[in-house]
């Protein structure tokens, strides 16, 4: 059986021994030593793992380097079964595994908590489920012990002290890896104090490594747009780019335009709106009209005015009509919504920019009862702002509930709705004076030929969708997914458009557009999802169909209207 010890301070002797070694090879993460006697009674283990510790005693770090690639700890090891059984002195924390040996350790303790990574390990079931451990009080001193799975590659022990934090010893054995805990309580003693050194360089002393690191915020383990599945992104043979919640937080993003702007073969350009409200984009060359809700297809995704309620936006490359019909070939956009939270959360965030911009939101979340099967999360936010040009004035209102029910064990019902009220304007102006030479000079960019009547340059939006999602396991390993989405869209224009130039090169003829806009769009997807095996083989079906239907009704009425000079305008 192998033994290593957490202690406060941890250190790796290098045993510098003069006739005992004709050669020491040391790389990152292990260290090779070769004796060069074979019948030395000095026998060292040919592969010695490097314990490394923060010397702060608040925020000690126990960091074990990984292996060397195409050793076989780099494979994903399943532990199928946890125990806490009680000890003489404390309690042992076994994770069940035939593959112990491979386990690579990397403490993040903290305060009274004892936190231990273990990375390329999953726990999972026989039948290959997720599951977690908990157990609280086993100890006098530990007031619970969690083993989950922290994210799709990595399994987190966490051990909480009520004083302190606990002594860990870890032992390789056949039954697994295992987590040997004591505290001082449990012992009748004080914890051990260990005063850091100071080694020699010429001398045995014990040397500290100190490393420091950061969990890269950005990284996103898996993706739903190419399965329809949550599929781990290394799994799926696909170009797929997800711009997380915390990018979308710190760039501040508000519009769809600028979130895509992060993905590379995406090219965005501006809608013909003054604020640039609505977006337009291509993908690898192709225009791109296949824009996902949910997994749900989204005719009206363009007129996104508004990102406060979506949790990531996803960016499937290429085509994708197998899953979900039809599409552009250049790829497909999935905005995933926020959902509910087992906990509360509030969030309240306001933003103040130039041209009287100003914009709040509010994010709520939490259960409503106590036995948290009933949760709920609101999003809200305003926007008002103007612009450069004249005579513009851009408002917005969105709301965004959700709703959660857990209906038994098995079964999960969500319901969620979508109400945005948005005022903004359109914009036109002639190409000769501004990308093109006038010969009368360039025109002002501040230029709106429409005037100050804001009835004459107005385009109203009301946009309502409502929709729910249902999710049932009939096993383990088969389950149901059914979702629909009904979106209803009123548009009303009323701007003035340039027609043609006069040959003086400044006289612009104008006509008045008035143009209603209805829409209804209905869209309605089942999948039965399946997971089975042949021979040492695992499988995972999707099977389901799609249904969708659009109902528009627009009208355009142009009116001839008086001209207007580009260089001295005189609006009437």
């Amino acid at each position: 059986m192998k033994r290593w010890r957490f202690f406060n301070s941890v250190y790796l002797w290098l045993a510098l021994i003069m006739g005992c070694l004709s050669a020491v090879t040391i790389s990152p993460g292990w260290a090779e030593v070769k004796p060069s006697n074979e019948n030395s009674k000095s026998t060292l283990t040919s592969k010695i793992r490097h314990l490394i510790e923060h010397p702060q005693a608040s925020a000690q770090q126990l960091v074990q380097s990984p292996a060397p690639p195409n050793t076989p700890s780099a494979e994903v090891v399943q532990v199928t079964q946890v125990n806490a059984n009680p000890t003489n002195i404390g309690v042992e924390v076994i994770l069940q595994t035939s593959k112990g040996e491979q386990l690579q350790v990397t403490n993040r303790s903290a305060g009274n908590s004892f936190i231990a990574d273990i990375p390329n390990a999953q726990l999972r079931l026989p039948n290959g489920d997720a599951f977690t451990f908990r157990s609280e009080k086993p100890l006098a001193g530990i007031t619970e012990i969690t083993v989950n799975n922290f994210d799709a590659n990595t399994i987190r022990v966490t051990v909480i002290g009520e004083a302190s934090s606990p002594t860990v010893e870890l032992f390789d054995s056949d039954e697994g890896l295992i987590f040997g805990l004591t505290t001082a309580a449990s012992t009748g003693q004080q914890p051990p104090q260990t005063q850091p050194q100071q080694p020699s360089a010429f001398s045995n002393e014990p040397i500290e490594l100190v490393v420091t690191g950061e969990q890269d915020r950005y990284s996103v383990s898996d993706a739903t747009t190419a399965t329809k599945t949550d599929t781990p992104l290394r799994d799926i043979p696909q170009s797929i780019q997800v711009v997380p919640q915390q990018v979308l937080r710190d760039q501040q993003v508000t519009r769809l335009n600028d979130a895509l702007r992060n993905v590379p073969g995406v090219i965005t350009s501006n809608g013909s709106s003054v604020n640039n409200e609505d977006s337009a984009f291509t993908i690898r060359g192709f225009d791109s009209g296949s824009i996902l809700n949910n997994g749900l297809v989204d005719p009206l995704g363009t007129q996104s005015l508004e990102l406060s309620n979506i949790e990531r936006v996803e960016v499937l490359k290429g085509p994708a009509s197998a899953l979900f019909g039809n599409g552009t070939p250049g790829g497909t956009i999935n905005l995933i919504t926020k959902q509910p939270l087992l906990n509360p959360y509030y969030a309240v965030e306001a933003t103040v920019g130039n041209y009287s911009y100003y914009r709040g939101a509010v994010d709520l979340s939490g259960p409503l009862n106590d036995d948290k099967t009933a949760l709920y999360r609101l999003n809200l936010s305003y926007k008002d702002t103007s612009s450069f040009i004249d005579f513009t004035h851009t408002q917005n209102l969105f709301i965004a509930p959700v709703l959660s029910f857990a209906i038994g064990e098995r079964t999960k019902l969500t319901l969620e709705g979508e109400y945005t009220d948005a005022d903004t304007n359109r914009l036109s102006q002639p190409a000769a004076g501004t990308i093109l030479p006038n010969p009368n000079g360039k025109i002002a960019r501040n230029l709106n030929i429409s005037g100050p009547d804001r009835s004459d340059n107005i385009a109203h939006m009301d946009i309502g969708k409502i929709g729910y999602t249902l999710e049932h396991k009939f096993s383990d390993n088969w389950s149901l997914k059914n979702a629909f989405r009904a979106v209803f869209y009123h548009f009303d224009i009323n701007f003035y458009a340039g027609t043609s130039l006069d040959p003086d090169q400044r006289t612009l003829n104008r006509v008045f557009i008035d143009s209603p806009i209805d829409y209804q769009t209905y869209n309605l997807a089942t999948d039965i999802i399946g997971k089975f095996s042949t021979g040492s083989i695992q499988h995972q079906l999707v099977f389901g169909f799609d249904l969708s239907r659009i109902d528009s009704e627009y009208s355009v009425i142009r009116n001839n209207a008086a001209p207007i000079d580009l260089f001295n305008p005189v609006y009437n």
